[in-house]
């Protein structure tokens, strides 16, 4: 993997936890708009998503593809139908973004294996951290906008987290474990 690729990784897993922390700050900010901070959560991934993939093109893994295309089909759906609704449909359309993006990620620890690189065991167990977290998150669904805007601050922040140390193993071992 190039090093110019692993930087731009880092990068976004930046962006993703500094999206997290400003999703902690809407509620202060008298923001509670939840539908708006969920289009925002997913559009953002959507665009970071394609410019991972355009980055990595070369070197065929499409996981990052997979992640915008679930992004981008959950955006184009919360203007069609309200997804933020009631509780449950929120829930619902997060837990299926949460499966898909494990299915993503799972197709990255694949990249890695095929490749011969130990690093796949670092990706499965950060996916198995971040499929708990994902549906504890979506299990919280059941209070008020505010509340509703924190849990997805605090899960975009768990989720940047996890994918910072996926980005930053990957860059220190030029993703060549044997």
């Amino acid at each position: 993997m190039k090093k110019e690729n692993s930087i731009w990784d880092l990068y976004i897993s930046g962006i993703i936890i500094c999206l997290g922390g400003l999703f902690l700050l809407f509620p202060l900010l008298n923001i509670t708009d939840l539908n708006l901070v969920y289009r925002i959560f997913l559009g953002t991934l959507s665009i970071l998503s394609i410019i991972r993939f355009f980055k990595h093109w070369q070197s065929k893994e499409y996981s990052s593809f997979f992640l915008f295309f679930i992004s981008m089909l959950l955006f184009i759906c919360s203007f069609l139908w309200n997804l933020t609704a009631t509780p449950k449909i929120f829930a619902l359309s997060l837990l299926s973004w949460v499966l898909f993006a494990s299915f993503a990620i799972l197709k990255r620890a694949d990249f890695f294996h095929d490749r011969k690189s130990k690093i796949w065991c670092l990706e499965v167990a950060l996916l198995i951290c971040f499929f708990l977290g994902g549906i504890l998150t979506c299990a919280n669904f059941a209070f008020n906008t505010e509340t509703s805007i924190l849990l997805l601050g605090y899960f975009c922040f768990m989720y940047g987290v996890l994918e910072l140390q996926q980005n930053l193993m990957i860059y220190l071992t030029k993703g060549k474990i044997k």
